[in-house]
């Protein structure tokens, strides 16, 4: 069944995820819901613990929550082999993401290898990415120590982006880069997302980040939802206390200039 042109493209429904630990259980996640719509990006903050990576593991398909649903465009979030998956994963440290030996234009065209097409299209296509992201086509057949780790990133964009993805989960993806090449990260993103027009994902630490990159903000705490608003609301005034504390003691009062340069084009 196809879904209304106006149903979002992530729906979190009363998830709870618990494991089991030694002495007991552990509730990571406790009825936690929202959506999200086509070409949004919603950024989940908290402190360390609070739950943000068990709740993109699920986001992700690669667990399944103990209770509720996490659904992408209405089917259940989940890694199927042999299948492109709706939802890509940008991750924290991109060298780690990428096979060392092998050169980034196959890690590039490597969810192409599933699509009807030749070979020599699969090649035109990675080169079409890496020109998207700002690396010279022709280096297709470096290996990733050839780059920088801000070159990286835009690899590991490039590789996402290849499956076409509904959904892009990005896990901390300039926390490991230098201050200006943040800023350039940041604005790629925003770049891709208008062209490309997918939902974002975007768990940081970092409300510098956010605060450019989201249209929402969902703040967890103990595993639990504790503020969820508009980004523009809640950098202008929080509606927890606990989002103000988070606000107050992180660097979110000190945006670095070159990411309060970014604009927001949607």
């Amino acid at each position: 069944m196809s879904q209304p042109d106006d149903a979002p493209i992530l729906a979190v429904q009363d998830v709870s995820r618990r494991y089991s630990v030694r002495g007991g259980v552990r509730q990571a996640l406790r009825g936690v819901t929202f959506t999200l719509a086509a070409n949004a990006t919603i950024a989940i903050v908290g402190e360390s613990g609070a739950g943000k990576s068990t709740l993109t593991r699920l986001i992700a398909g690669f667990e399944r929550p103990s209770t509720g649903a996490v659904l992408v465009d209405g089917a259940p979030a989940a890694v199927a082999p042999g299948k492109v998956a709706p939802v890509q994963m940008v991750f924290q440290h991109p060298a780690e993401a990428l096979n060392r030996f092998a050169s980034v234009g196959a890690s590039i065209g490597e969810p192409l290898l599933r699509a009807p097409i030749s070979r020599p299209e699969r090649q035109a296509r990675v080169e079409e990415l890496l020109g998207m992201v700002g690396i010279d086509p022709a280096r297709a057949r470096d290996r990733p120590r050839a780059f920088s780790g801000g070159q990286l990133q835009r690899i590991v964009l490039a590789r996402a982006l290849a499956a076409e993805p509904r959904l892009l989960v990005c896990d901390e993806p300039t926390s490991a880069l230098d201050v200006s090449v943040q800023a350039q990260i940041v604005n790629l993103l925003l770049e891709l997302q208008e062209a490309k027009r997918f939902a974002c994902v975007l768990v940081t630490h970092d409300l510098a980040v956010a605060r450019v990159l989201a249209d929402e903000v969902l703040v967890l705490r103990d595993g639990a939802v504790a503020e969820h608003t508009p980004a523009d609301a809640f950098f202008e005034e929080p509606r927890s206390a606990y989002g103000h504390d988070l606000l107050r003691t992180t660097a979110a009062q000190t945006l670095n200039a070159p990411l309060r340069a970014a604009e927001r084009v949607k």
